[in-house]
């Protein structure tokens, strides 16, 4: 554990609307600005996802490449494109479905210029999604996937985020390492780390099982970097479980959480930004930098940066 902690804000979110929440960034512009913003409080990652034209959840590499251009401009936060792409809410009939294939996602590591971050998902998981209209979200991530994805990611040089939804996802991930498929250095390796998503039809979001998932990844990967996120109401349990486990990485924004701590609705991605960073100093941490967060994920950017 260092005394830094690397916060990831995650802006949007694939089915929040102006009317959940009325300050969420829809356009590249807006994005942008909203990146600066979260980057002044606290945050060194910035986890994105785009909206066409209608408004809905897009996966078009141009879209993402447009987004990265503007965010750039505006913020040095690492930009880090969720390649699951996420569930879209159709803006019509308002009915939520997941209409991306495996091809779509690797399409999206097309994407240019390339952001420095891109997901990955391992292992199988229906998407709980509290609506009405809820068509089922079924997630599946083939070992065909993994073996072109995961190489891909790693060969372009951005940095690997592995998302573990359950302790059948952690398993699976050893059984990858021990092909060879994360480099000599499994994961460990510079430029790798895993994300514990709990929740979300995976392992309950509990601080108990949280705990679990973090003793059985320490047996498997000693030396691993752990990003940890849950959603709503459990978000700030369990970020701050993480945080005094040890964990040099959280998530947070509308996309896990649209509330704050104390339970009110929050008034922007800054605001819940600035609510973890206040968290994270109660427990004698504080928010890493860019800079500091390109070194502990990226050493190898982190030097090209320096030059």
């Amino acid at each position: 554990m260092t005394d830094k902690v690397i916060i990831c804000v995650a802006p949007t979110g694939a089915l929040n609307t102006r009317e959940s929440a009325p300050y969420m960034a829809y356009t590249v512009e807006e994005q942008a600005v909203e990146a600066k913003n979260c980057e002044d409080a606290g945050a060194s990652v910035y986890h994105v996802h785009v909206r066409d034209e209608r408004g809905a959840n897009s996966g078009d590499p141009k879209i993402y490449g447009e987004l990265v251009e503007h965010v750039r401009a505006e913020s040095s936060q690492l930009i880090q494109i969720g390649g699951a792409l996420g569930p879209v809410r159709d803006p019509d009939t308002g009915i939520i479905g997941y209409p991306f294939t495996e091809e779509d996602r690797l399409k999206a590591l097309e994407t240019k210029p390339a952001p420095d971050m891109f997901t990955v998902k391992i292992g199988a998981v229906e998407l709980r999604i509290p609506a009405e209209n809820y068509d089922t979200i079924g997630l599946r991530n083939s070992p065909k996937f993994l073996r072109q994805a995961i190489p891909t990611v790693m060969g372009k040089g951005l940095c690997l985020e592995l998302e573990i939804f359950d302790l059948g996802c952690l398993y699976n991930a050893k059984i990858l390492e021990d092909e060879g498929l994360f480099g000599p250095n499994g994961l460990s390796s510079p430029g790798c780390y895993m994300h514990y998503v709990m929740g979300h039809g995976g392992q309950p979001a509990t601080m108990k099982h949280l705990m679990y998932m973090y003793e059985e990844g320490q047996k498997l990967f000693p030396n691993a970097e752990i990003c940890v996120s849950a959603a709503a109401d459990d978000c700030y349990p369990l970020v701050t479980t993480a945080m005094l486990l040890g964990c040099n990485m959280v998530r947070c924004g509308i996309e896990d959480s649209r509330r704050l701590s104390n339970g009110e609705r929050a008034k922007s991605n800054v605001e819940i930004v600035e609510n973890v960073v206040r968290i994270a100093r109660e427990f004698g941490r504080d928010a890493a930098t860019v800079e500091e967060a390109t070194e502990m994920l990226m050493p190898r950017s982190a030097a090209q940066r320096a030059a």
